[in-house]
């Protein structure tokens, strides 16, 4: 009814909220997962939304588990909807709060503070911003696990929404090390995690900045490097990197198949049978194989006729 009414629901706002929030405490998951998702939603259409964001950042403070985890989904959701109409004053209290959850023992909960954190930043203050990526850097290099996992989240969550502020800021070389030496990191999910953020950045580039050549061959190289990671789950997240890439700016990317055609002859012969489907799509796109017969021949190069032939008669998407 919110997404198809909009504007029309206003009168009913206080009362609707209202429900929400006491519906965030329940007992059963489903209601309090429905309550935050609506509450996102319901946000767009206030002119105030200090006031919610304040009861949801006292109730985060004093709740268990199950029920923190719908408080975050629904601050994502009102800062998404809204981020907009939140004050300076509440802004800095979510950042606050959040910026120590994001190095957290709940995985959760670190991933829900990280992905708030990139959201709100697009209206944060430039000093605020610079503390927080030297913060980043700082947790990345930690002995513990949670804070480089909850660092790297973060710069990953950045990279989505706001790419242009951290490509610009003079932290960027010293993230992108920072991210290249979680590719060895020995906890997978971490790999993971730089491998998706390496993706951001290697997506923006493409679409942003495709003419510094150096800096995309950089990224690009660290993406094709976790393709060979022990982790299957890691050389799927780096097949999707290089697929995004090639559907944002397929040009670019054909410019450098020398570099990845062998790397995605090897993941079409993966033993895992996800790598080797996301290697199929990525193949897909990176050669342009339903772009002509030239590009299938073309792509025999690095991959055999027929897996050329058959992989060009797939849905494009």
């Amino acid at each position: 009814m919110i997404r198809k009414g909009g504007i029309a629901l206003k009168p009913f706002l206080p009362q609707l909220q209202t429900t929400f929030i006491k519906c965030l405490q329940d007992n059963t998951r489903t209601v309090r997962s429905s309550a935050a998702l609506a509450l996102g939603k319901l946000s767009a259409l206030s002119s105030r939304v200090d006031p919610l964001v304040s009861d949801l950042l006292s109730s985060l403070q004093a709740s268990d588990s199950g029920v923190r985890e719908a408080i975050l989904t629904a601050l994502k959701g009102v800062v998404k909807h809204a981020g907009k109409s939140v004050s300076p004053a509440t802004r800095t209290r979510i950042y606050t709060l959040l910026k120590d959850l994001i190095h957290h023992d709940d995985d959760q909960v670190r991933m829900f503070a990280s992905s708030i954190l990139g959201v709100i930043s697009q209206y944060m203050e430039e000093s605020e911003l610079s503390d927080l990526l030297q913060e980043l850097l700082d947790l990345s290099s930690s002995s513990n696990w949670a804070d480089r996992h909850g660092a790297v989240l973060t710069l990953s969550s950045l990279l989505r929404h706001n790419p242009s502020t951290i490509f610009m800021s003079p932290e960027c070389p010293s993230i992108l090390l920072r991210l290249k030496s979680s590719l060895k990191d020995e906890k997978f999910p971490l790999r993971e995690t730089s491998t998706k953020a390496l993706g951001r950045l290697l997506l923006y580039q493409v679409q942003s900045d495709p003419l510094n050549s150096a800096a995309l061959l950089d990224v690009l190289s660290s993406v094709l490097s976790a393709l060979r990671d022990d982790s299957s789950e890691v050389r799927r997240r780096a097949l999707s990197a290089i697929k995004g890439a090639s559907k944002a700016n397929p040009s670019v990317i054909m410019t450098h198949l020398s570099l990845i055609g062998p790397a995605l002859a090897e993941c079409l012969k993966d033993s895992s049978t996800p790598v080797r489907l996301a290697a199929e799509r990525c193949a897909l796109h990176s050669f342009q194989l339903t772009k002509g017969t030239e590009n299938v021949q073309a792509a025999q190069k690095y991959i055999t006729g027929l897996d050329a032939r058959r992989i060009a008669k797939f849905p494009e998407h």
